[in-house]
């Protein structure tokens, strides 16, 4: 059945909110009719899962469906993410059409119900994704086996995760699901592919034996080397960047 799809836009709050449902009405409340109530408790979730400089993920109940709200902070607060979102997908859309893309291929992941991106003088300035709660167990390095496998059948569907820590993946009823997949990309790139066993090895130090050296060849170590060259990149920022943060030019006790 194909997916239902509809935009909706609220002409005196900026927000423009995208319908997605596979295949029929989204069981809550009537979108247009109750969205002051919809934003009230989206702008409050009941339970916060995660807050940090990037995202804030809360869930909110409707009727007796759960529901989960990831609202891109950055999309709001860098200025860069604001200004490319004129000729550019911002940070909500692409994570919407990650998961609807990732589904359609036969990976299991968060189907989206709500798109809502607030616009101003073009650029979009709020961007928040709404999903159905997924009830299961987050996967921990215990769960090497699974998680490894997951990534190697994203590999082999023309997908790379880009993000493939444990705290990604999720096994529910109908199996092992990832929970955001935002960063994911359609490539078929084997230097790609070895990158996402190279971050796996982080948390999973036998990711690479799992997955099959044979299978990785060359690329791991190449992946390998650009993995420590970016990792001192970022380094090399931050020190550079350090000193004109604000107060670091001060004294103890100044």
């Amino acid at each position: 059945m194909a997916d239902r799809q509809e935009s909706v836009r609220f002409r005196y709050s900026g927000w423009r909110v995208s319908v997605h449902e596979n295949g029929a009405e989204p069981n809550g409340p009537d979108w247009q009719r109750e969205f002051s109530s919809l934003l009230s408790k989206m702008e409050n979730p009941d339970i916060i899962l995660k807050h940090d400089h990037r995202a804030e993920v809360g869930t909110f109940v409707i009727g007796d469906v759960r529901y989960v709200i990831k609202k891109f902070t950055q999309q709001n607060t860098r200025l860069w993410f604001r200004l490319t979102s004129v000729f550019f997908s911002a940070l909500g859309e692409i994570a919407c059409r990650n998961a609807l893309e990732m589904d359609a291929d036969g990976i299991y992941t968060t189907r989206p119900v709500l798109l809502m991106q607030q616009t101003h003088n073009r650029m979009v300035t709020s961007s928040w994704l709404v999903y159905r709660f997924i009830d299961g167990q987050f996967l921990t390095r215990d769960n090497a086996q699974d998680i490894v496998a997951f990534v190697k059948n994203m590999h082999h569907a023309g997908w790379v995760h880009r993000d493939p820590h444990p705290g990604n993946f999720i096994r529910t009823s109908n199996g092992i699901a990832t929970i955001d997949p935002i960063k994911a990309r359609h490539s078929r790139s084997r230097y790609l592919r070895a990158y996402d066993v190279v971050l796996m090895e982080h948390d999973i130090p036998s990711a690479p034996d799992i997955y099959g050296r044979e299978d990785l060849g060359i690329w791991f170590f190449t992946a390998k080397i650009g993995h420590t060259l970016l990792k001192l990149y970022r380094a090399l920022k931050y020190l550079l960047r350090r000193p004109f943060r604000t107060g670091s030019f001060l004294k103890p006790g100044e």
